[in-house]
């Protein structure tokens, strides 16, 4: 669990939000101040563990036919270079639940909600870029809560290289009115594994918890 928090300029409320989700499904991963070596060990410890468990998969269990082995230091130090490049409101998520593919890094988003409804679907990406067919766009599950569409998209980039998208935006009224907008995203070159992690990216908008500070 990791504490957000957003101050808009001017007599805008001040945004508290807490990312409630947990190691093994989980990892929040801190800016650099924050790594702090007992943070890093635990870290590779943990990781350690979820290659043991892919190495002794067998049959079914293996969701993947490569059955390719993560390497904790690089993937964690992969992590860590991604969450500094966030601008300094994001968080960073890592799934560690999809087998030999982990992490998966899950960029999460709080702000307030422009005036009107408008712009939910440009915040999800349903527009632009050069998809290389229409995006799909489906509403967000109710168990989720608030309002907002879920768009899964694939792209080509400069290289001729097909990526896909992954974003979910929750628009919800706070106990005093205040509404904000939550987004989830997630891009991957791995297109099999869109299957797998697209559905758990969505439920963790359900995990960030938004509030107004006193």
């Amino acid at each position: 669990m990791e504490p957000m928090s957003a101050a808009p300029s001017g007599a805008a409320p001040a945004l508290t939000s807490r990312i409630d989700v947990e190691p093994p499904q989980w990892l929040v991963v801190p800016d650099v101040a924050e790594a702090t070596p007992a943070w890093r060990a635990e870290a590779l410890r943990l990781f350690a563990a979820i290659v043991q468990v892919d190495r002794d998969a067998e049959g079914e269990q293996r969701l993947f036919a490569d059955g390719s082995e993560v390497d904790p230091v690089t993937a964690l130090d992969t992590l860590l270079e991604f969450r500094a490049a966030l601008d300094g409101g994001d968080r960073l998520v890592a799934g560690l639940g999809v087998p030999n593919r982990w992490p998966l890094p899950v960029v999460v988003s709080v702000g307030l909600a422009e005036d009107g409804d408008e712009g939910l679907l440009e915040l999800a990406g349903a527009e632009g870029g050069l998809p290389v067919e229409r995006p799909a766009v489906d509403e967000l599950p109710e168990h989720i809560g608030g309002e907002g569409p879920v768009v899964t998209r694939y792209d080509l980039d400069d290289d001729g290289a097909v990526w896909a998208t992954v974003c979910a935006v929750r628009r919800e009224a706070l106990d005093d009115g205040t509404r904000v907008d939550t987004r989830v995203l997630w891009r991957t070159r791995d297109l099999e594994v869109v299957p797998v992690f697209g559905t758990e990216v969505v439920d963790l908008l359900a995990a960030v918890r938004n509030g107004v500070a006193a």
